[in-house]
């Protein structure tokens, strides 16, 4: 049984997708910030040339700016796309 498995079955966190890669998210709340950081660990990134949208979350599928955060719902997708990835 995976970590996010044993994380889902305790109650204490949700399992988000994030391009296309699961993650298990402890917080009721993720930022921007953290949504580019876990799709692209470690690489700078051109906030005003990144995109965050995202799906399957609490009312309709909307997009994140830099600075903005939103209420986590498992299962919840995010697809990041950076000005610096080609």
């Amino acid at each position: 049984m995976s970590d996010v498995q044993k994380a889902q079955e305790k109650g204490r966190a949700a399992v988000i997708v994030v391009n296309t890669k699961q993650n298990q998210w402890d917080e009721k709340e993720i930022t921007f910030e953290q949504v580019v950081e876990l799709a692209f660990p470690g690489q700078p990134y051109d906030p005003a040339g990144t995109t965050v949208e995202f799906s399957r979350g609490h009312g309709k599928d909307k997009s994140l700016r830099p600075g903005e955060d939103v209420r986590i719902k498992d299962g919840m997708i995010f697809d990041v796309e950076s000005a610096n990835r080609s």
